[in-house]
């Protein structure tokens, strides 16, 4: 399976949005990932389409 391109500017763009990325570059951003999911869907109905959570500055990851 391939892994798709996650554009860095969605950082400081999109912080605490899920996005909808195709082909490297971002369709669709909302706070729910189901209609980000959709919007893409809508424009790109035959592409695959993978959901990103883009976490906001103050977000802290546990790693374990």
């Amino acid at each position: 399976m391939k892994q798709a391109k996650i554009p860095t500017s969605i950082f400081k763009r999109y912080p605490g949005k899920r996005v909808a990325i195709v082909e490297g570059k971002v369709i669709a951003a909302s706070f729910d990932a189901t209609i980000a999911y959709e919007s893409a869907k809508k424009k790109y109905p035959n592409k695959r389409i993978s959901i990103f959570a883009v976490p906001r500055k103050e977000d802290k990851y546990l790693l374990v």
